[in-house]
């Protein structure tokens, strides 16, 4: 007998078992998938949210593996190299602007220098001008003679510039009064 009540007592703990696997732990885990996919199909990430919800819980959180911390120290180490790299850009278009600012400032400089050249340049032109003017007129004061004697003293140039202010008739009194060969070589520049 003790033979059949040993029988007994062991199919009592298999039914039990059996029981609670056949009528709790096999539907519950059937009404569990059927739920998920019913979600899923509605919209719902049922995995991310089941993640969140292990995570939340204080022995499950350590088994349930935690993607975004893991992302997190990768976006950290990718964000610092490119803040790195993003450093070194900067520094290199700043010594790029400082180059161009002193390059800017020599050009400036030079341009500064140019202009007052100009300035001087044609400080000296218009007094040259004046200067001739002055000139022109002392020759046109003067006897055609006395004029066509200092002229014929002068280089050709400079003897040109003269006579090429005096006026149409002092130039014709004083290129007459002028040796022949001085007064043709005058006379073909002003043409030209």
């Amino acid at each position: 007998m003790k033979k059949g009540e040993l029988m007994n007592e062991n199919e009592k703990k298999h039914s039990k078992f059996q029981w609670f696997f056949l009528v709790l732990f096999i539907p519950t885990l059937f009404a569990l998938i059927l739920f998920s996919v019913i979600l899923s199909f509605i919209g719902i990430d049922v995995i991310d949210r089941a993640k969140q919800i292990g995570s939340s819980v204080p022995f499950l959180s350590d088994y349930i593996e935690d993607e975004e911390k893991v992302n997190y120290e990768e976006m950290i180490t990718n964000l610092e190299n490119t803040n790195y790299q993003l450093e070194m850009e900067i520094e290199q278009l700043q010594r790029e602007v400082e180059q161009n600012a002193e390059e800017r400032a020599a050009i400036e400089n030079e341009r500064n220098q140019m202009e007052q050249r100009l300035a001087v340049q044609e400080e000296l032109a218009n007094q040259v001008e004046q200067d001739l003017v002055e000139i022109a007129k002392t020759y046109e004061t003067m006897s055609a003679k006395n004029a066509a004697s200092i002229i014929g003293e002068l280089e050709t140039e400079e003897a040109l510039l003269h006579v090429s202010q005096v006026s149409t008739e002092s130039r014709a009194a004083i290129l007459s009064k002028m040796e022949a060969s001085k007064a043709a070589e005058i006379m073909r520049r002003l043409v030209n």
